[in-house]
C-alpha cells in the first residue's frame, strides 16, 4: 500500500475553479470520470448506517504535482450534501475542503483493520466514463474499484482503494 492521492471536495464550478486557479493548475490536463457508485456511510457517534443505493460524482485527476491530486464532486448531493457526505459533514458542513489521502492497495493486499479508527464509508463503484477505464486497450479497461474510508480524527480521515480487476 502506497499513500499516492490527495483529494480535494467541491460543490461547484466555482469553488473548483478557484481551486485550480489557487493551485496553479487551471490550464493543465485533468482526467475526467463520471461514476455511479453504491455506498453505505456509517455515523460512528450513533452507529446509524445509510445505505445510498446510487451515489454519483464527478471525479478529476491530476497528475503535474507529483502525486494524484483528485478534485471530487457528488453530482446526486443536493441539500444533502451533509448527510450524504462524511467527510463534509465531519468538517462542519464545509463544501470546498480536503476530502481525504488515498492509499491505493497492492493487488492482493486486504484492507487494513485500522482499529481504533471508525469506518465512515464503504463503497463500490459500479461504471465509469474516464477513457483509462472504458478503452479496450487500456490497462484499466474494465476496473471497478472498492474502498473505505476511515476517520481518524475530526476532520481527518483516510481512504483505503482497493483496484477490482475484471475476470
Amino acid at each position: 500500500m502506497k499513500l499516492d492521492q490527495i483529494a480535494y471536495a467541491v460543490y461547484d464550478d466555482e469553488e473548483e475553479s478557484r481551486l485550480k486557479r489557487a493551485l496553479g493548475l487551471a490550464d493543465k490536463e485533468w482526467i475526467r470520470d463520471y461514476v455511479i457508485a453504491e455506498s453505505v456511510v456509517h455515523f460512528p457517534d450513533t452507529g446509524r448506517q445509510l445505505k445510498i443505493e446510487r451515489q454519483t460524482a464527478i471525479l478529476q485527476f491530476n497528475y503535474d504535482l507529483g502525486i494524484e491530486l483528485e478534485i471530487l464532486r457528488y453530482t446526486n448531493m443536493h441539500e444533502s450534501f451533509n448527510i450524504l457526505s462524511p467527510m463534509a459533514w465531519m468538517n462542519g458542513g464545509e463544501s470546498l475542503f480536503i476530502s481525504h489521502q488515498g492509499f491505493h492497495l497492492e493487488e492482493g493486499e486486504d484492507f487494513p483493520t485500522m482499529d481504533g479508527f471508525p469506518l465512515v464509508q464503504e463503497t463500490w463503484t459500479k461504471s465509469h466514463t474516464s477513457d483509462f477505464l472504458n478503452n479496450p486497450q487500456s490497462r484499466g479497461y474494465g476496473r471497478t474499484y472498492h474502498y473505505r474510508i476511515h476517520q481518524l480524527s475530526p476532520g481527518t480521515v483516510v481512504k483505503f482503494i482497493k483496484r477490482i480487476e475484471p475476470k
